[in-house]
């Protein structure tokens, strides 16, 4: 993305959102997952850990309407917010107290440089005062191996994909892995996590890593709430049916016609031309 990524239970209630987004709500033994999806203009996804005396948040809102939404929705669940992890997303920070937040080592330098104040620069440009842009050091680094315990939850964070942003795979309570990309099974991937072919090959480092990491439940900032090990497994096979037809075939249009034909009924079929853009750019 240079370029401008113990046994769950079964119960699993949805809660609609007042504003524009919604919440899901997966309760596992020791602990539950709240994923908002904020419906905002970049599709991000935000996280709340609930333990049983205080919460984590994971990606805060970028938008001043879902920073108010997820506000409200915390605030009904009276508890302490304990740490906040701005991973991926470096962005929110009106809403927290400051000695709250916690990034990867890598990241603090990282949104001060080109690619990521660029893109915030753009931001800035296209939504205006709609979006909290606000840049905050944080009190906290975290190694990129560390592993952490907030609200009675463990964290075991490791790298991310290399091919992205210098941030972290995070496995929490032992049973959610959390990546850039939620894993979404029977869909074209996008340009944004196949932005070369290195990076095929760095998603694919990542989706085995999140497969033996012993999860069962996949979560990412974008792409949806929660995935199964079947998105895993697809992604991890479509990611090699990608690198083995960019190795056998010569043009773009080649290759956009070779996974229509291997893949004929599956979503987004219009990624494919941003993909083979990327994979056969000189």
């Amino acid at each position: 993305m240079k370029k401008l990524g113990s046994i769950a239970l079964v119960l699993c209630a949805t809660l609609t959102a007042s504003a524009q987004g919604k919440f899901e709500v997966k309760e596992f033994v020791s602990f539950k997952l709240h994923s908002y999806i904020t419906a905002d203009p970049l599709g991000d996804m935000s996280y709340i850990i609930e333990g049983n005396k205080s919460v984590v948040v994971l990606e805060p809102a970028a938008f001043h309407d879902n920073i108010k939404e997820l506000s409200e929705y915390l605030g009904k669940l009276n508890k302490p917010v304990e740490k906040v992890i701005a991973n991926y997303h470096a962005a929110g920070f009106s809403a927290f107290d400051h000695s709250k937040f916690v990034m990867v080592e890598g990241m603090p330098q990282f949104v001060k440089g080109d690619v990521y104040s660029g893109m915030m620069a753009n931001f800035a440009t296209t939504f205006g005062n709609k979006m909290d842009i606000s840049q905050f050091t944080p009190s906290v680094t975290v190694g990129k191996d560390a592993k952490e315990n907030w609200a009675g939850v463990e964290f075991k964070f490791s790298p991310g994909a290399s091919s992205d942003f210098p941030a972290a795979s995070i496995l929490i309570g032992g049973k959610v892995y959390y990546t850039h990309f939620t894993p979404v099974a029977n869909v074209h991937m996008s340009a944004l996590q196949i932005s070369s072919l290195e990076a095929v090959d760095a998603q694919l480092a990542g989706l085995e890593h999140a497969k033996a990491s012993g999860a069962n439940t996949f979560i990412g900032g974008h792409g949806g709430a929660t995935a199964s090990a079947e998105a895993v497994n697809f992604q991890i096979e479509y990611l090699k049916k990608v690198k083995e037809t960019r190795l056998q075939i010569r043009t773009g249009d080649e290759f956009v016609l070779v996974m229509q034909m291997t893949y004929p009924d599956i979503a987004s079929e219009e990624n494919l031309t941003a993909v083979a853009t990327n994979l056969y750019k000189k």
